[in-house]
């Protein structure tokens, strides 16, 4: 598996021409390329195109197909708009010639403005009375094949503690909102763009899966299709992920095989810096 060098390299596309560049996949358990990686590295390709002095404040993209993990993604940023503020990019990720995701986003620079924030609405249990998630696997499921597929993200690269798991093997009925804390490992550099890209890596883990909390069906249930469809970031202020951050889930409404999610992420002092949201295909099949 990877560390969080690994990662950072990876997510730093190469730069093949002004507005056209390339990325890796690091392999994880998945039949796809993850969500996030192809999120973070879209984020990070349209930065490098935007003045430094204007950070990211909003991101909107759609996932149009799977991607493949043994072959590189080229990202084509269209430079669309710089106002006298605000600038926007265009992305479209590609391969094999086709387009597999495209997104928007928008940069601003910093200025003051009028402030509020809606605080966290549960009691949240701190990171230290938590166990991480990989060891909860590793408890649940010794020496077996199911480690690889549950702890996919690496102990190296992020820990992430969850509030309240479910069981995947039989899962409960609960209600629609869930939790967790992250914190990524290393000393990372003082850099907003970095930050907000790692974040934008983690936003999609486990998002979708809030969805599925009021049913008693997880991801390794028989029958169940599952994809992202879309995915949406604000970031609301500048942040830093090697430290606590808990990413807050709740899921308004499922219908028509589709599921809607939103997520909030909140500092340990109770700032909330970023939210999210994506809408994911749950579909049933009776076979």
């Amino acid at each position: 598996m990877f560390g969080i060098d690994d990662l950072l390299k990876n997510l730093q596309v190469e730069q093949l021409d002004t507005l056209l560049f390339r990325g890796q996949t690091l392999r994880l358990p998945l039949p796809q390329v993850y969500g996030g990686q192809v999120l973070a590295q879209a984020l990070n390709a349209a930065s490098r195109t935007v003045d430094p002095q204007r950070h990211p404040h909003s991101l909107h993209a759609y996932f149009l197909r799977r991607g493949d993990q043994d072959r590189p993604i080229i990202y084509d940023v269209d430079p669309i708009r710089d106002g006298g503020s605000f600038s926007t990019r265009r992305v479209v990720a590609k391969q094999n010639g086709k387009a597999i995701f495209n997104c928007a986003v928008s940069f601003q620079t910093v200025e003051p403005g009028l402030e509020h924030q809606i605080d966290l609405p549960i009691e949240v249990p701190p990171p230290e009375d938590l166990e991480g998630d990989n060891e909860l696997v590793g408890r649940l499921f010794p020496n077996t094949g199911l480690q690889k597929v549950l702890a996919i993200i690496p102990d190296g690269v992020v820990d992430l503690r969850s509030v309240n798991p479910r069981n995947p093997i039989t899962p409960t009925i609960e209600k629609p909102q869930r939790g967790f804390w992250l914190k990524f490992n290393g000393e990372l550099a003082n850099d907003p763009a970095l930050h907000r890209t790692l974040l934008t890596y983690i936003s999609d883990w486990g998002l979708m899966e809030t969805g599925l909390y009021p049913h008693p069906i997880g991801f390794l249930s028989k029958g169940l299709q599952a994809a992202s469809l879309d995915h949406a970031m604000w970031f609301h202020t500048d942040f830093r992920v090697d430290d606590w951050i808990y990413y807050h889930m709740d899921s308004p409404c499922s219908a028509h095989a589709r599921g809607f999610n939103r997520g909030s992420f909140y500092t340990r002092g109770g700032q909330l810096i970023a939210s999210s949201a994506q809408e994911g295909l749950m579909r049933v099949r009776d076979s």
